[in-house]
C-alpha cells in the first residue's frame, strides 16, 4: 500500500478548541479516543475506545410517513432531558431522492418532537429516520 488515510489527531487537550465538521474524525493520541463532528459541538461527539467520559447517548429511528402529511410527530422516546439537536432525513424508500424536512423547535420535549413535511409525500415510499442527542 503505497498512500495512507490520516484522520485529524492530537492530544485531549487540544482537541475541545476545535468544533469538527458533520462527519469529521478526531483521534486523541494521549488517551486513545475516537469523536466525529456534528459542526456544531465543540471537540465532537465521543464514538469509542478509552474511558467513556464524556459520551453522548444517541436515540435513532425510523417513521413511516403518511400519504400527504404535511407533518410527523415522533413521541414516546423518554430521553433522559431534552434534546440538544434532533437530526432527521426523510428518503425515499426505494432510493433515490431525499426530501427536506424541519424540526419545530417549539414541539422538542424528553418525549419526542414534531417534523414539519413538504406535502408530496407517500406512505408506500417514504420514511423519517432520526437521530436525537440529548
Amino acid at each position: 500500500m503505497a498512500q495512507k488515510i490520516q484522520i485529524r489527531r492530537g492530544l485531549e487537550a487540544q482537541r475541545s478548541l476545535i468544533t469538527p465538521d458533520v462527519g469529521e474524525p478526531l483521534f486523541t493520541t494521549d488517551n486513545k479516543q475516537l469523536f466525529i463532528g456534528d459542526g456544531a459541538t465543540a471537540g465532537g461527539l465521543f464514538v469509542g475506545g478509552g474511558s467513556p467520559v464524556g459520551y453522548v447517548q444517541k436515540f435513532r429511528g425510523t417513521k413511516a410517513i403518511g400519504a400527504g402529511a404535511d407533518s410527523v410527530a415522533v413521541t414516546g422516546l423518554g430521553l433522559p432531558s431534552v434534546p440538544a439537536q434532533v437530526l432527521v432525513t426523510v428518503r425515499k424508500v426505494t432510493g433515490g431522492l431525499n426530501l427536506f424536512a424541519t424540526v419545530r423547535d417549539d414541539s422538542i420535549t424528553t418525549d419526542g418532537f414534531t417534523v414539519d413535511l413538504s406535502a408530496a409525500t407517500n406512505a408506500a415510499t417514504y420514511k423519517l429516520d432520526y437521530l436525537v442527542i440529548p
